[in-house]
């Protein structure tokens, strides 16, 4: 089973366009082997008052923190070694499709046991509703950081709540 996480994008239509990223996480379990556990949340508040002038914009790119949410994967039973591959997707709830949310890994967490790898997801990924290889490797690992860039914000979107699910999913190889 995949884990879940919220990004819920808030607008107010006069005095405030407020993005506010949620990030909810479930622990869950794949074949009854591995485990992967996401833990995290981003908020950010964009004032209306940043745009200062008719015809301007908003900044339209967004960066949360380089470790805002950090995934955690092992194997639930036994020491042996294993392969896996975190997928990565998006499920729009109500998410305009200007908004675009993409992904990266930017360090490699802390290995569970000697001889593991980690590779891939160093480069931000555009999320999408279907599965992609966000990164691979060998054996679990503890808080591995991903960070988050939201872009395509503008005064032009529709100022209100604007949801989608980041889904992680971890496969034995």
């Amino acid at each position: 089973m995949p884990d879940h996480s919220n990004i819920t994008i808030i607008g107010a239509a006069k005095s405030l366009f407020r993005v506010l990223a949620l990030l909810l996480f479930f622990n869950s379990q794949v074949q009854a082997q591995l485990a992967i556990v996401v833990s995290g949340n981003w908020s950010t508040v964009l004032p209306v008052g940043s745009v200062t002038e008719a015809g301007n914009d908003f900044v339209s790119t967004y960066t949360s923190a380089t470790n805002q949410v950090l995934l955690s994967y092992y194997r639930i039973q036994g020491n042996s070694p294993f392969g896996y591959r975190i997928d990565i997707r998006k499920n729009d709830i109500d998410w305009n499709p200007t908004l675009k949310l993409s992904a990266r890994r930017t360090g490699e967490g802390i290995p569970l046991q000697g001889n593991t790898t980690i590779t891939g997801g160093l480069n931000f990924l555009l999320l999408t509703n279907t599965n992609q290889t966000f990164f691979s490797g060998t054996r679990g690992r503890d808080n591995v950081p991903v960070q988050f860039q939201l872009t395509g914000v503008s005064v032009l979107i529709p100022a209100k709540t604007h949801t989608t699910n980041v889904v992680f999913t971890i496969t034995e190889l």
